[in-house]
């Protein structure tokens, strides 16, 4: 698993799913996709969340609910507050009769004040950790699961899901392939054949479903890399454009500050300063 995304949920001893709460600032989690459904919920800050093509900017109390297969990214805002959850697939089809045909849309209106209500309680619950808290977690969960039945569930037609699951098999053969070499130069024509398509029609596919164009994903896995080194090593910046194959200085430095808003030696300044507390 790559350091900068979340393809296979990790959950804790004491939960069946993953949860925390955590500060992040002016960082961009490139687009991927996993079986487990995931929401995020912003405390402070901002955020912006974009699944299946379409972004929407999250403000203080605002989530967004990504569904099992969703292709997502996300931007965080300067020093933002976030609760993740994490459930994973196979909780969820214990949980929910169906789950893999249904999907939860949100409508921006009803149900938001409940399940953000419960997403509170979550995050005051798991940070106290009152004895027995697993228990009272465990129930939060399982209402967070009903509210969305109740509010967010759409039926999906099953011929739709079979083309899906067969694109997302296309595209992780694809996004694997990127990540195991955007060291170096990645050629259309070589990504395109790993899933045996002419480049014109994989150019086509490869925008459709994930939202971007090819050239556009691989410069934002480079950009991420760069900005996990920054954080993480001592490296200078030249070397850490050489490593993860940024060969075009300017190039690189236009997307770096249309993303983040700075320089790389101003991004490792911000980030190693002490992020305020709450």
């Amino acid at each position: 698993m790559e350091r900068f995304i979340h393809e296979e949920i990790r959950v804790g001893e004491e939960l069946p799913v993953f949860f925390n709460v955590y500060r992040d600032s002016r960082r961009l989690i490139t687009s991927h996709w996993h079986n487990s459904m995931e929401v995020v919920c912003v405390c402070e800050g901002h955020m912006d969340v974009t699944v299946n093509g379409r972004t929407r900017s999250l403000m203080e109390g605002d989530f967004a609910i990504i569904n099992s297969a969703d292709i997502h990214s996300t931007w965080y805002g300067d020093n933002s507050l976030i609760i993740l959850l994490q459930i994973p697939f196979s909780f969820l089809t214990a949980a929910i009769p169906d789950y893999d045909r249904l999907r939860f849309e949100w409508n921006g209106r009803e149900g938001n004040s409940r399940v953000r209500s419960i997403l509170y309680s979550m995050k005051e619950v798991y940070e106290k950790k009152p004895e027995g808290f697993p228990l009272r977690f465990l129930s939060l969960l399982y209402d967070f699961l009903f509210s969305i039945m109740q509010y967010y569930k759409t039926v999906v037609d099953t011929s739709a899901k079979i083309r899906t699951d067969r694109n997302l098999s296309r595209l992780k053969a694809v996004t694997d392939y990127v990540k195991e070499n955007c060291h170096a130069c990645i050629p259309l024509k070589e990504a395109a054949a790993v899933v045996s398509l002419n480049p014109e029609y994989f150019c086509r596919f490869f925008k459709k479903y994930m939202g971007l164009t090819f050239q556009e994903y691989v410069n934002r896995v480079r950009l991420a890399r760069v900005y996990e080194d920054l954080v993480h090593t001592d490296l200078s910046v030249t070397e850490i454009l050489a490593r993860n194959g940024c060969t075009g200085y300017r190039l690189f430095m236009r997307n770096f500050k249309s993303t983040y808003g700075c320089t790389p030696m101003q991004m490792r300044r911000r980030v190693k300063m002490p992020l305020r507390e709450t």
